[in-house]
């Protein structure tokens, strides 16, 4: 059970481990000169072997990414736990708007309606928060 966190999370811990060959990994051009003899690669390899599991170890012990583990309290409630993490996140709300093509007219119509909607909600927070701080001085 690895999601998309625990990729993201190794290949930072990767990085830390082994920066010489991650910056190598990343980079296009061809190294001027080799900077490490067979042995020290293989230690290298070998320490970032011995530090992967410790890695993964700690990383699964919380929830990464949309990945829930499931526990002793059953599949149920990793299913609603799941269910949380995606409502939570808009991806529910994104897969149905996907089922079907929008026309990038409806598109952006859409998209103006949503962010007249949350500055409008924004205005309306403002002024209850107001509303309650005058309440509370005595206003």
């Amino acid at each position: 059970m690895f999601g998309l966190g625990v990729l993201q999370r190794l290949s930072a811990a990767c990085a830390r481990s082994m920066p010489s060959l991650a910056r190598r990994a990343i980079s296009t051009e061809a190294p001027a000169a080799p900077r490490t003899t067979d042995e020290s690669a293989r230690a290298l390899r070998k320490s970032f072997a011995r530090n992967l599991g410790v890695h993964i170890d700690n990383m699964t012990s919380q929830v990464l990414g949309r990945s829930v583990p499931v526990t002793g309290w059953g599949a149920n409630r990793a299913y609603g736990r799941l269910n949380a993490i995606l409502t939570e996140n808009g991806i529910r709300r994104e897969l149905y708007r996907r089922r079907y093509y929008e026309k990038p007219k409806y598109k952006r119509q859409r998209l103006l309606h949503e962010g007249h909607a949350r500055r409008f909600k924004n205005e309306v927070r403002k002024k209850v928060r107001l509303v309650y701080k005058m309440k509370s001085l005595g206003i």
